[in-house]
């Protein structure tokens, strides 16, 4: 364990700072993404991190299709790793805080899971915060989870064999949409959680360590993310803030995070309090990397190695 009275810098891992310092210089060349209006710093975000989601496996086929859902159209990316029909389905939420990001920066994560486990993998662009605040983008990744489940077979995918995943803002979202269909033919088998934003509590031992260090984000960015997109400070609604409530009867949870990840101790109380209402739930602890590692793919080995054995455990509870 770590020695809070040094900074969380001195445990990178030096594969984790090269990158770190690749992204800081990618993001130099655009505008202050907490400054800028929000189009612009989507588009900023987009231009700097897109490079990052390149490389990588290639897939036997990539399609994009519209799923109707309510009075939206949600455009869906679809990767087959191979050309066996009735594959099982992962369906990848990706992270940004509810704000920003979208199935492009998070490209190579979704085939990187794909390739790894051999199923396919669905990726929808769900609406965000501000213009869609909660519940909206919560509503839309359950509906996404339900037609897929009832309709899977349009897309040649095994609606019966479907797991959940996702990273940080997207964690949640697909946490909390397991919890809304706990008992429900639509649940899905397993969820695989990366660095999950579940909590707005701030005193944790990971916030206080790491939350004024270079390391981002900040705890000041964390809760601007919240606020975008609760559109106010706080919520006792679990759809939102899942540790506000209850784990039972939910399916496998494996959640992975970075040890020197703001949000790594509540990652490891979500996990105990699960398995204490009876989930077969874990947390795994990498050492060394931060928030978002797992976009490090093929840069940084411990990203390897988590998209590997969180592959392994779905690839377990689905095939």
């Amino acid at each position: 364990m770590e020695d809070v009275r040094s900074p969380p810098e001195a445990y990178l891992d030096p594969e984790m700072k090269l990158f770190l310092q690749e992204s800081s210089q990618a993001a130099a060349r655009y505008v202050n993404t907490f400054d800028a209006p929000i189009i612009e710093a989507r588009e900023a975000i987009e231009l700097a991190q897109r490079p990052f989601a390149a490389g990588g496996p290639q897939m036997a086929s990539i399609d994009e299709r519209w799923i109707q859902i309510g009075g939206r159209r949600i455009l869906a990316r679809h990767y087959r790793p191979t050309a066996e029909p009735n594959l099982p389905v992962i369906v990848f939420f990706h992270g940004g805080g509810w704000t920003w990001n979208s199935i492009d920066t998070h490209d190579r994560v979704a085939r990187e899971y794909a390739a790894r486990t051999g199923f396919s993998v669905v990726a929808p662009d769900y609406a965000m915060a501000p213009e869609y605040p909660f519940p909206t983008p919560f509503n839309e990744c359950v509906q996404v989870i339900q037609w897929l489940s009832s309709r899977g077979h349009e897309w040649d995918v095994d609606g019966a064999r479907l797991a959940v995943s996702g990273d940080s803002a997207g964690a949640n979202l697909a946490l909390a949409a397991c919890m809304m269909l706990r008992n429900a033919d639509s649940m899905p088998r397993a969820a695989l959680l990366n660095y999950g934003a579940y909590d707005q509590s701030y005193d944790r031992q990971s916030y206080v360590w790491i939350g004024d260090s270079s390391l981002s984000p900040q705890t000041w960015k964390i809760k601007w993310f919240w606020r975008n997109y609760l559109q106010s400070d706080s919520s006792e609604d679990w759809r939102a803030v899942p540790l506000k409530g209850s784990f039972e009867n939910l399916p496998p949870l494996r959640l992975q995070v970075g040890q020197l990840d703001v949000l790594r101790d509540e990652n490891l109380e979500l996990a105990r309090a699960a398995k204490e209402q009876g989930v077969d739930a874990e947390c795994i602890v990498y050492p060394g990397v931060t928030h978002g590692f797992l976009r490090a793919a093929g840069r940084v080995s411990t990203a390897d190695r988590a998209l590997q054995e969180g592959s392994d455990w779905l690839h377990a509870r689905l095939n």
